[in-house]
Formats: structure tokens, C-alpha cells, sequence
């Protein structure tokens, strides 16, 4: 049946459900990881409890969700921001591979990945340790955090949106948690994470401890209006720039 995403209120999950999944997913990754170096923690050691901290203190103020920004150029060039990320996750959990940031220009249809804004996780469902893994990112990326804001993590890094086990979550459908996806792929042996332009940029508060502009449009040359807003990750009825978006809570 695949894990069961958590609905995701306007107002947030509770603390007390994300402590128990988390002790559950620790059990979890400590009876399945069998140790192979460089993909899994050793034998004997779970994976943590935590996410990774961020390397700036937060601002008073932190990011509002980040509105979604489709793909508008072509500049398939890994983003500072999105290598930090991918870097930072694969050494904190030490499970799966990196699929690639970057996508050809030419190859399939519209997706940040051709921005450098897209990154893919490959972590298996079929796999307890590494679906393990992937339930206990997303819940560090999308549990509250400082003040009780929802979804702390997600909005100090400017993501957009994620997609696990045909599933997606947006920032700028915080309200409405997570949704079936209705993409091509079901993401069931990778986990996708689109950043916003600021945190693609590395120019959030969690790289830099000031408020990043998470509402910014494309910041590569040329942009250009897309005709056509579908990505082929996220859906096609996906809200219009800025709608349900940017907004603080």
C-alpha cells in the first residue's frame, strides 16, 4: 500500500504524530540496513533521528511557501542550491544515490530539472531501509519547526514541491497535504524535490540566516513565457504563478 503520507492541515500535523513516526522509522532503518559502503550506515547503526542542521540560525522571520515557478528557460547547469542540497542529504543519511540534477534541453517535456532546480533522490520503495529513509526526510523537510510554523524546513531551503510513491506534496498547496500524483512516473524509485529560484540559488535562510524572496521569478537567460505551464513532474492542473502561494502563516 506504500507508506501513508499524512494529510497536512493548513495549521500543521501535530508534534506527538511526527516523535512516534519518527521512533517507528528508526526501528525501521535499524532492522533493515544491512550495511554496504557508501550507501548504507554501517551495521548497527540507525539512521538518525533528525534532519540535518541547518549551517545558519534562523531569522525571527522565516520564508513563506514558495509559490510554484514552472520551468521558463533553458539552463541546464546545477544550481548552487540544489548541489548543497543533494550534498547535505546524502552524507546525513548516507542511503541511496544521487539521480542527477540537470536534464537536456531536448529531452522530454517541461521540468526544472532543465533549470538546475530539480533534483532526484533514488531511494527505493521496494527497499524497507531506503523507503525508511525517504519517510524520515520528509518528515524533517515537512514537520513543524521554531514558533510551531509548518512545514519549517521546506520553507527555510524554498522548495516547491516533492513527489514519493505517487504522491506529491506542494508549498503552495500547504493546505491540502499531500496529493495523489498523476505524473507519468510514480516516483517509486526516487524521490523528486524542486527548489524556487532562491533556493535553488542558495539564498534562503537556511544556507544564509536571512529571509529569502521565495516569490522570485526565473533568474537564468533568456526567460521566456512558457506557452504550455505543464511540467512533467508536477501536474497539469497545477495553480497558476503565484496563486495559493508565498504566503506566511
Amino acid at each position: 500500500m506504500g507508506f501513508p503520507l499524512r494529510q497536512v492541515s493548513q495549521h500543521g500535523v501535530s508534534r506527538r504524530s511526527v516523535a512516534v513516526r519518527r521512533a517507528a522509522l528508526s526501528c525501521a532503518v535499524a532492522l533493515a540496513m544491512t550495511g554496504v559502503g557508501g550507501v548504507y550506515a554501517p551495521v548497527g547503526q540507525a539512521a538518525p533521528l533528525s534532519g540535518p542542521s541547518a549551517p545558519a540560525a534562523a531569522p525571527s522571520k522565516i520564508e513563506g511557501f514558495a509559490p510554484y515557478r514552472w520551468q521558463t528557460s533553458c539552463d541546464p547547469v546545477a544550481k548552487p542550491g540544489t548541489r548543497a542540497l543533494a550534498e547535505m542529504m546524502l552524507a546525513h543519511y548516507g542511503a541511496g544515490r544521487s539521480g542527477g540534477i540537470t536534464r537536456g534541453c531536448s529531452i522530454g517535456g517541461r521540468s526544472e530539472h532543465k533549470e538546475g532546480r530539480a533534483w532526484d533522490w533514488m531511494l527505493n520503495v521496494s527497499k524497507p531501509a531506503e523507503k525508511a529513509v525517504a519517510e524520515q526526510f520528509i518528515d524533517w523537510l515537512t514537520a513543524p519547526g521554531g514558533k510551531g510554523k509548518d512545514a519549517y524546513n521546506a520553507r527555510r531551503l524554498g522548495v516547491m514541491y516533492v513527489i514519493w510513491n505517487g504522491k506529491i506534496w506542494s508549498a503552495s498547496r500547504e493546505g491540502k497535504g499531500w496529493q495523489p500524483y498523476r505524473g507519468p512516473n510514480p516516483h517509486t524509485d526516487h524521490i523528486h524535490v524542486s527548489l524556487s529560484w532562491s533556493g535553488a540559488m542558495r539564498e534562503t535562510s537556511f544556507w544564509t540566516g536571512e529571509r529569502g524572496d521565495v516569490k522570485r521569478s526565473c533568474m537564468a537567460k533568456p526567460c521566456k513565457k512558457p506557452r504550455d505551464r505543464t511540467s512533467v513532474e508536477f501536474p497539469a492542473d497545477a495553480p497558476p504563478d503565484g496563486a495559493e502561494g508565498g504566503y506566511d502563516d
